[in-house]
């Protein structure tokens, strides 16, 4: 069998990718395949999943590439992280926006940051799925990258690619959830997730049979004064109560609890980000390039440090069920896990084919998502948003910079601008991704 992982020189996904399918007795003898366009990540994160390899007696075959159509011709699975325009290309979706007053606390998915992301990193997932039906039509796409939703959904829509949308951040804010109602950390999870990437919601929760959503009431969580029940904060600063301040005022006035995190959940609404001063409430903390430049210099450390003393502790997002997908998918198993995958009824009412966040059963016979009905009142929320992200596709790779803007407009957090100020912060946004758009009606304004 072969795997590839496109992004194979990212510091903080491919070498926790690679350790897991090390550690798998079921995968003995496939070929893991690494292609990145940064020359330098790539012969480093290479190395060290070969150091990895060899420490575990070899059972897997390693080897790295920037020929894409090498990478891709005959694997069975095709994983995606990658970065289109890097850094620099995020500190414009930032940057500019503040300009308008909207400070975007992560700017990958929704608002006009993650409109601008879709724009550059569309195109990239179009000529993949394009390459991918002529060189590995069956493989399974695995995808990290955001705007999940949209870059999950193109390559099907566009070419009958098999693509599933990974993201911790539901399983995560579970534990988390069940943590803070007192449950231990091995606890038996079950719950009902519904709606998109980053902006998906619980319905129903229990950890080894009790009811987290009724215990967290009990415990004083359901409130939305921009306050703490007091011994949150006087016993733990950093629990994981202080991250989701915002997201308990939504729960206390929608009736479901986000399942992920402030700084996602934050950016499908307007009632946070956009001010005009910049001071966010509930604590919400921003994401800065700094940051992010920060934990990457980190988690590159970790890896030199690995090649140098075989440091082997876990680290990153790389430890993300990824081996125990592919392994179910391949029959030896079957596995339970908050997934994006197209909606084929799923959630009723939802557009068909629409890439969706619930949980999914993953076995031999593919991917079946959970019957997870969105609540009538969460329909107003979310289903704008998925028509947005369909729509976006098309305007993107076929569309002009007219139908762009009447897209963004109606996003939430655009909803305090003048449509001139729309149009002006749009043009600036796609002007500053120019590099990478391969549709030139988007530039034409």
């Amino acid at each position: 069998m072969k795997i590839t992982i496109i992004g194979g020189g990212s510091y903080q996904w491919t070498f926790g990718f690679v350790r897991q399918f090390v550690q798998s007795k079921k995968l003995v003898g496939t070929t893991i395949c690494l292609i990145d366009i940064n020359r330098e990540a790539l012969d480093c994160v290479t190395q060290a999943s070969r150091l990895y390899n060899e420490r575990h007696g070899t059972p897997l075959v390693i080897e790295a590439t920037q020929d894409l159509d090498r990478a891709l011709a005959d694997a069975q699975f095709v994983l995606v992280a990658i970065s289109t325009g890097d850094f620099e290309a995020m500190r414009h979706d930032l940057k500019i926006p503040e300009k308008y007053r909207i400070w975007q606390t992560v700017g990958d998915t929704v608002g006009p940051a993650g409109w601008a992301r879709a724009a550059r990193n569309l195109p990239v997932f179009q000529d993949l799925a394009r390459r991918m039906q002529r060189l590995c039509p069956d493989a399974w796409m695995l995808n990290f990258t955001n705007p999940l939703t949209v870059l999950t959904r193109v390559p099907t829509r566009e070419f009958g690619i098999k693509a599933i949308g990974m993201c911790p951040g539901v399983e995560m804010q579970a534990r988390s959830m069940a943590k803070l109602a007192g449950a231990p950390l091995d606890a038996r999870l079950d719950y009902v997730v519904t709606g998109i990437d980053h902006g998906s919601w619980f319905t129903r929760m229990n950890a080894n049979g009790v009811d987290i959503l009724s215990r967290l009431k009990e415990l004083g969580y359901y409130r939305s004064d921009d306050q703490l029940p007091s011994d949150a904060v006087t016993k733990d600063p950093l629990a994981e109560s202080a991250r989701n301040r915002a997201v308990f005022a939504l729960w206390r006035e929608t009736g479901y609890l986000p399942s992920t995190g402030d700084r996602h959940h934050v950016e499908n609404h307007p009632w946070f980000i956009a001010n005009e001063t910049g001071k966010l409430p509930f604590a919400i903390k921003r994401t800065t390039i700094e940051e992010r430049q920060g934990w990457r210099a980190k988690q590159r450390e970790r890896l030199e440090r690995y090649l140098t003393h075989q440091d082997e502790s876990q680290y990153g997002h790389g430890d993300d069920p990824v081996c125990e997908v592919v392994e179910s998918l391949c029959g030896y198993k079957s596995f339970l896990y908050g997934a994006n995958f197209r909606n084929i009824g799923q959630i009723a009412g939802a557009p068909v084919d629409a890439v969706v966040e619930t949980r999914c059963l993953f076995d031999s016979a593919g991917v079946h998502p959970l019957c997870s009905p969105l609540p009538e009142s969460l329909k107003i929320m979310v289903l704008p948003h998925i028509y947005r992200q369909e729509a976006m596709i098309e305007v993107v790779l076929r569309g002009n910079f007219d139908e762009f803007v009447a897209l963004v407009i109606t996003d939430p957090l655009c909803s305090r601008l003048s449509i001139g100020d729309c149009r002006q912060m749009m043009k600036e946004l796609l002007l500053a991704n120019r590099a990478f758009i391969t549709n030139p009606r988007l530039l034409e304004f």
